[in-house]
């Protein structure tokens, strides 16, 4: 059996096959080198836990229409 060309995967292409392959670390590592690749990453403290939940519903609604 051949692998995927994680490479030319998206994001959501390696988290599905990540779940369906929990083992495969080359695929992990793929995934983690394309979203450290992401620019401006934005962290949340637990003081601001209320302002994500409020973009993950935002988020959610949008995804609804």
């Amino acid at each position: 059996m051949t692998k995927p060309k994680f490479a030319a995967m998206s994001k959501i292409e390696l988290k599905r096959y990540l779940l369906e392959n929990r083992n495969d670390t080359e695929a992990f590592h793929a995934l983690m080198d394309k979203i450290n690749a992401e620019p401006n990453p934005k962290f949340y403290t637990i003081d601001e836990i209320g302002e994500l939940e409020k973009l993950i519903e935002a988020k959610r609604t949008r995804e609804n229409l």
